[in-house]
């Protein structure tokens, strides 16, 4: 009896599987989200380079301290789910349509929580290889990342910056700053 299960529940996949059938489903599938839930595949990418980056860092900190915990893991899982909201919330206030028009500023709200987003993780990256190496991670970077976390200025990714020393980091000058900045 358990044989033919096994071969009914084959069977069923493999229809399901067939080329044809398939794309009937994901196609429209794919379409939906694309156009409602999420849409930037490149901006993903780069988000789970640094994620991935982040995860290996601290990972490897965690075993070099013999300071690993299972509840961590759960951490990873929390980040995701938390990420993912926001990368569909800044989706939709760029997509949205109200009579048929998209409103305008939608870009600009997913550009800061796009850009929020990678500069936390850029934080958490360069704050995990500060601790692997105090030496090789310049402070007025993490100062300039963590001045735009806190108020969400772009002017602190460009501002001067006094050391603790009291010398100035590097110059820049409005000209130095680019388009937007």
């Amino acid at each position: 009896m358990n044989i033919h299960v096994f071969q009914q529940t084959r069977d069923i996949l493999v229809d399901l599987l067939d080329k044809g059938k398939w794309a009937i489903i994901t196609i429209p599938l794919f379409t939906f989200f694309q156009t409602y839930i999420f849409n930037d595949f490149d901006y993903l990418m780069w988000l789970a380079v640094l994620v991935s980056l982040d995860t290996v860092l601290g990972f490897g900190l965690a075993i070099f301290k013999r300071e690993v915990e299972k509840e961590k893991f759960g951490d990873i899982l929390i980040k995701m789910i938390v990420y993912s909201s926001c990368l569909i919330v800044g989706h939709v206030l760029e997509n949205f349509t109200v009579s048929g028009q998209t409103m305008s500023g939608g870009e600009y709200l997913k550009f800061i929580i796009y850009i929020a987003i990678l500069i936390k993780e850029a934080i958490s990256v360069l704050t995990n290889a500060g601790k692997v190496s105090k030496k090789l991670v310049p402070v007025f970077i993490l100062k300039r990342l963590k001045g735009f976390n806190e108020t969400g200025d772009l002017t602190h990714l460009t501002q001067n910056f006094t050391s603790q020393d009291g010398e100035k980091s590097v110059q820049h000058t409005n000209s130095d700053q680019g388009p937007g900045l």
